[in-house]
């Protein structure tokens, strides 16, 4: 395959995940520069997999009427 030469963040999904997985595999032989680069491919997926889990939350509907607890 050819040498990594675009940002980790330019990929689609599959390829991000092939690359990583090739990288690892070389760097799992001793490679050094492929640690480097699975290090690089499998940050990015953990990111994509955090912002993908982000969503804006609504508030729950709160009853102000009394609380949960009696004093006395």
């Amino acid at each position: 395959m050819s040498e990594f030469s675009t940002t980790p963040a330019a990929l689609q999904d599959q390829e991000l995940q092939s690359l990583a997985t090739e990288w690892r595999m070389r760097a799992m032989q001793g490679d050094q520069l492929a640690h480097r680069m699975a290090r690089a491919l499998e940050a990015e997926q953990r990111r994509r997999i955090r912002d993908s889990g982000l969503q804006i939350l609504t508030p729950a509907a709160s009853r102000a009427s009394s609380p949960w607890w009696k004093f006395w």
